[in-house]
């Protein structure tokens, strides 16, 4: 997770006491900037607190969403123990970041050929009950594989955590996905939306979903983008490479620019991998 510390009610009691102290709006900014948050956020959490916003600690994806220090280290090239990544392009407002040379063409294949022996057909989760279940929306065969089943899944776990600094175990397992001609996956949100009653049976095995990264496991011959609607990006399968997007921020806010979709394969087949990382250590699903 980011270092910059959310804004709870020690905070909102320390902008209190300063700002009756008659402490400049700036001087405030900057104590709060030596404390490890993120300029951007330090000016908007101040002025949404002198204009009476309630943002503290309880606060559940209410307002507009706050950008600040993104979670993803800055830098063209992300290092791993064992590879190094290169960002292709990358945005803060939402965090979006195309990652190259993530996977071998050879551990690409490997990954597929998993796929095959394992994938059913997909699920998503029910926004009343939290169970998994089948709609016409999401048109693919998935697997989950877990790191200490596969060797080569264990190792992808462990290099994705290096690259984007999260701890392993807060990964959920891997999901690999199999998109035949006609599949897709309208346009939905990869955190879970806390109003939903469904949502609270997933985050008690780890909290928050925080970040996503997409891991394309072929070229497709013709469709399978992942397009972001409200900013207009579309993002061609790239072998190989990683899609990285984070769409929660220290306030807990989630953030809704990063509704994103699947568009159906029009010609062969589409292979990717999913991972998920959760604001605390995931825990499977007995």
């Amino acid at each position: 997770m980011s270092t910059n510390p959310r804004f709870d009610a020690a905070w909102k009691s320390w902008l209190d006491d300063n700002i009756r102290r008659g402490c400049t709006h700036q001087s405030l900014i900057d104590a709060m900037i030596a404390n490890a948050f993120h300029p951007n956020t330090a000016r908007s959490i101040l002025a949404r607190h002198i204009a009476g916003d309630d943002i503290g600690q309880d606060e559940e994806a209410a307002g507009e969403y706050l950008y600040g220090k993104p979670m993803l280290p800055p830098g063209r090239v992300l290092a791993a123990s064992d590879r190094a990544a290169h960002k292709l392009f990358s945005c803060e407002e939402p965090v979006v970041a195309l990652l190259c040379d993530v996977l071998s063409d050879e551990e690409c294949d490997r990954l597929i050929e998993i796929g095959r022996e394992r994938v059913q057909r997909s699920s998503v989760v029910d926004p009343d009950s939290g169970s998994e279940v089948l709609i016409d929306a999401r048109k693919s065969e998935g697997a989950f594989v877990n790191g200490s089943t596969d060797a080569l899944v264990a190792t992808i776990d462990r290099r994705l955590a290096e690259l984007v600094q999260q701890p392993v175990e807060n990964g959920e397992d891997l999901h690999i996905l199999r998109y035949d001609e006609g599949g897709e996956y309208r346009p939905h949100f990869d955190y879970f939306p806390e109003e939903q009653a469904g949502s609270k049976h997933h985050m008690l095995r780890g909290g928050q979903r925080v970040a996503t990264l997409i891991l394309y496991l072929n070229e497709v011959e013709q469709g399978g983008d992942t397009t972001f609607p409200d900013i207009g990006l579309t993002i061609h399968p790239r072998r190989g490479a990683a899609l990285y997007f984070e769409y929660v921020n220290e306030l807990g806010q989630t953030d809704p620019r990063t509704l994103h979709a699947g568009t159906p394969v029009e010609r062969g087949e589409k292979w990717i991998a999913t991972k998920w990382i959760r604001r605390g250590r995931f825990r499977a699903p007995a």
